[in-house]
């Protein structure tokens, strides 16, 4: 893939756009002058974003999709070739939760998490390396978690699935090796300040929340995009993150153990919570890039220094 200065006039389509940290996404694409086609299962929430995409000047395609419904992918990626001409950069975001220990969930609530996190990442991933085999180039971002590294047991459902995806994009790596033009990203999110926790399927007792100190999206936006214009393996966002990937390579059995309590432990609040499906069969009506969690100065500005990306001076861009 040749290095990128700008994005301007790239076509890039971003899954799960209507909340979190697709829709941070979306918005940071946006502001680059980037062409954006735009995906979740929410009319209504797209239809929000991509007014916000449009006041920042990007050119903006929206498609309702569920990525579990392989011929609605397929119409995806079509439709997004059929605008714009091609696929520059494909970040897949879309991810649903969890939360409890196994056995306190339904089947289908299982079901529904693993089509989603998994099948629908497949089914994206396959489009668009489809669409990139065809064109010789182009840009594959899966949005893992620091839980595709670690295992967490308030989440272990959710955590399987974000590993599932890690080995989706080591061997999908592997498999365009010999096409210099084509790559595949794998980012590893620390916690982040998104309505995710909010909407996930509840069975824990306890109210959901986004792990202290999180970050803002839009720092792990600047992470994605640093990671479209000039790819590599592997990235993550704050100096938490990387001191527990570093960790994890020294002592892995110690730093699963520490982040595994760690993580089980600040992931829910004393405040009771009722068990609930959350937005796993029904999506939000509207949505948001902040969950809200990041309350507090002193708190907002350790999340904002914790989770400051580390974005390399870019190179000259060749095209």
């Amino acid at each position: 893939m040749v290095r990128r200065r700008t994005f301007r006039d790239a076509v890039v389509l971003v899954t799960g756009a209507s909340s979190g940290i697709g829709r941070a996404t979306a918005l940071a694409f946006a502001a680059e002058g980037a062409r954006l086609v735009l995906a979740s299962r929410s009319p209504e929430a797209l239809a929000e974003v991509e007014h916000e995409c449009r006041a920042r000047g990007g050119q903006v395609l929206v498609v309702p999709t569920d990525v579990t419904d392989p011929a609605a992918v397929e119409r995806l990626a079509r439709l997004a070739v059929q605008r714009f001409g091609r696929i520059d950069v494909w970040v897949e975001a879309v991810a649903v939760g969890i939360a409890g220990p196994l056995g306190s969930e339904s089947v289908d609530e299982i079901r529904r998490l693993v089509d989603t996190n998994v099948f629908g990442t497949v089914l994206c991933a396959r489009a668009a390396l489809t669409r990139f085999h065809t064109q010789d180039d182009g840009v594959l971002v899966l949005i893992g978690s620091l839980l595709s590294v670690f295992p967490n047991p308030m989440v272990p459902l959710y955590s399987m699935t974000k590993f599932a995806l890690r080995g989706l994009a080591l061997n999908l790596q592997q498999a365009v090796a010999g096409h210099p033009r084509i790559r595949v990203c794998l980012v590893l999110p620390g916690p982040v300040d998104t309505p995710f926790f909010g909407r996930a399927a509840n069975h824990s007792g306890r109210q959901l929340r986004a792990i202290p100190p999180a970050y803002a999206p839009e720092r792990l936006a600047a992470t994605i995009l640093a990671c479209a214009r000039r790819p590599r393996r592997q990235a993550t966002t704050g100096l938490l993150s990387h001191l527990a990937l570093a960790a994890h390579r020294i002592a892995p059995r110690v730093s699963e153990s520490v982040v595994a309590r760690w993580g089980a432990t600040f992931v829910t609040r004393p405040a009771p919570a009722a068990p609930g499906s959350g937005s796993l069969f029904e999506p939000p009506p509207a949505g948001a890039a902040h969950g809200g969690y990041r309350r507090g100065r002193a708190r907002r500005r350790l999340g904002e220094w914790l989770g400051a990306a580390r974005v390399r001076r870019n190179r000259p861009a060749q095209r």
